[in-house]
């Protein structure tokens, strides 16, 4: 039996309940504290009814994440149809550590901070999320690499592996680093701007006409990978069930 217009905007701002009460207890009190009891004592429903939407705690969980990726992507595709110059590389990270300063649970995954995500952020729970955006960022850096937008005097896997080691870099190194050293968000991105530009780049400006030509497919490729989040974090959406719990 196929759902109304009705039932599926109920469906939805239901799941929308659900993940803004998951996002706001792993915030307080960290993934491996939060149950799914919790979740639904918060959002004001029966536990059954969330596994309606999510089979699993960890899939649960990951469309938090999904939903905060969707949301970052929106700001990065809004950025490029503002400025096409945004497509660049060294443009496209900076905005992305930018945008990371609403989503302390993304912050919390790129870092890989355990007392917050646990074993959510185990190489076999986000895989899936991982996956996606690995494979975009690879047709990405040859879509710029192709149009000389990145510098060619090294082998392109080369490349590619030393752009990826450099940009977790900024992830990863302040969490290790004594207080007084570490670098705020907005630091950061000015300093990866930067090196990315210097490293990766060539030193001539780029032709706007060449950044206004690409700008549209690198939005859609952005929609593109955007809906795949989407679609990972409103779950089981298509459920014609509906909890007696509620």
């Amino acid at each position: 039996m196929s759902l109304t217009d009705g039932e599926i905007s109920k469906h939805r701002q239901r799941a929308e309940r659900i993940l803004d009460a998951a996002a706001d207890l792993v915030l307080r009190w960290g993934y491996k504290r939060v149950t799914i009891d919790e979740v639904a004592k918060r959002a004001g429903i029966g536990k059954g009814t969330v596994y309606l939407h999510w089979r699993t705690r960890e899939a649960l969980f990951l469309a938090v994440l999904a939903r905060d990726s969707v949301k970052l992507y929106d700001g990065l595709i809004a950025a490029i149809r503002e400025d096409p110059a945004e497509i660049l590389l060294h443009r496209v990270l900076r905005r992305t550590l930018l945008l990371l300063k609403e989503f302390p649970l993304l912050q919390a995954m790129f870092t890989g901070d355990t007392e917050v995500l646990g074993s959510l952020l185990e190489e076999s729970t986000v895989r899936p999320l991982r996956g996606r955006k690995f494979a975009w960022f690879r047709d990405y850096f040859a879509l710029l690499r192709s149009h000389r937008l990145l510098r060619a005097d090294m082998a392109a896997d080369d490349q590619f592996y030393a752009i990826n080691a450099s940009m977790f870099g900024f992830y990863l190194l302040d969490p290790l680093l004594p207080l007084e050293e570490r670098r705020s968000l907005d630091e950061r991105a000015e300093i990866v701007a930067a090196m990315v530009r210097n490293a990766f780049e060539p030193p001539d400006p780029p032709d706007p006409a060449v950044l206004r030509a690409l700008a549209p497919g690198i939005v859609d490729k952005f929609v593109r990978l955007r809906a795949d989040y989407v679609q990972f974090a409103q779950g089981n959406s298509t459920s014609t069930r509906e909890s007696p719990e509620e």
